[in-house]
């Protein structure tokens, strides 16, 4: 068994190392410097201001599951819809945002160490790969922001324009079934005084 320094291995990851780096340090598998840092640091301030589920959602979305995955997982949900919808509305909000930074953070997930890794392949030769790096770089910065709160108010507004919709059919709907009873009352009336 390799020896690790515990005092050694916080420095490091208050300079910013990542594990892999500090791993490498010691001569260990990053695996194992993964399991002593859960060991060695507590979990964040930042986790233990959320409730229950929402502590397992922002763990789930630390490890690299999509919101959908971690909504399915900590809530109980029955539709993957309902799941897309509440992991999207859960990550708005900024308590879990700041949680799952955190716990980035704690597994070396900074956003150096991405930034970094994300340069890597913006500048690979493979236009595919390229593109898409490009694309997880704008959505790191946050460029798309506005489209998703702007597609959320339009759908927002749809519901609540089918909602009125519908309203107005069964106002109509009701007014209809009224004029055929009184054409129906009609009817039967001009029957009487012709008999």
């Amino acid at each position: 068994m390799r020896i690790t320094d515990d005092d050694v291995i916080l420095k490091m990851l208050k300079e910013g190392k990542t594990q892999k780096e500090i791993a490498a340090h010691f001569g260990v598998s990053p695996a194992a410097i993964c399991k002593r840092v859960k060991k060695l640091l507590p979990p964040p301030e930042s986790l233990q201001d959320l409730t229950e589920k929402e502590q397992a959602f922002a763990v789930a979305i630390s490890k690299g599951m999509t919101q959908t995955d971690a909504a399915m997982t900590a809530f109980d949900v029955t539709t993957r819809a309902s799941a897309k919808s509440l992991g999207c509305t859960l990550m708005t909000k900024p308590d879990i945002q700041t949680a799952v930074g955190d716990l980035m953070q704690q597994q070396g997930l900074t956003r150096t160490y991405r930034v970094r890794k994300l340069k890597q392949h913006v500048d690979n030769r493979d236009p595919n790969v390229s593109l898409k790096a490009l694309d997880q770089s704008w959505k790191l910065e946050g460029a798309y922001t506005e489209k998703q709160v702007h597609v959320t108010a339009t759908y927002a507004d749809l519901v609540n324009a089918v909602e009125d919709i519908d309203a107005e059919i069964a106002k109509l709907e009701e007014k209809i079934r009224v004029e055929k009873s009184k054409n129906i009352g009609l009817l039967v009336e001009d029957s009487d005084q012709t008999d």
